[in-house]
């Protein structure tokens, strides 16, 4: 399961990101970003080239076609200049009961979560 997001600032769209992997027990979402021409490095991007500059993911906002606007605690974007490593989005979110809710399906979470009606 993989979830597309936008991520805005305010009502202007910064980029999308596919929502690939998740970290289940911190409640924690985290795929590819691709900026839009409204993305500025040093205005959005939380860790450049690897180094952490500033928490700028209070001002950002997340949401999805199935969700809606998702509550998140935190944003973060990590940009890198090498095409290899890219551009990331990491979203922590608010509550377990969300998060469960939106990625119950999605195969990390069963990982970490299996189903307690299995056999296995």
């Amino acid at each position: 399961m993989r979830m597309h997001v936008s991520v805005h600032q305010d009502q202007a769209l910064i980029g999308i990101a596919t929502v690939e992997h998740l970290d289940p027990p911190m409640g924690v979402a985290f795929g590819p970003f691709t900026p839009t021409e409204r993305y500025e490095r040093d205005r959005h991007a939380n860790t450049v080239e690897g180094s952490y500059v500033d928490d700028k993911g209070q001002s950002l906002s997340v949401c999805s076609d199935q969700h809606g606007l998702l509550k998140t605690a935190s944003i973060a974007i990590e940009d890198w200049a090498d095409p290899e490593i890219g551009k990331h989005l990491t979203v922590w979110f608010n509550d377990s009961r969300d998060f469960a809710a939106i990625f119950s399906t999605h195969v990390d979470f069963k990982a970490y979560y299996p189903d307690e009606s299995s056999d296995c």
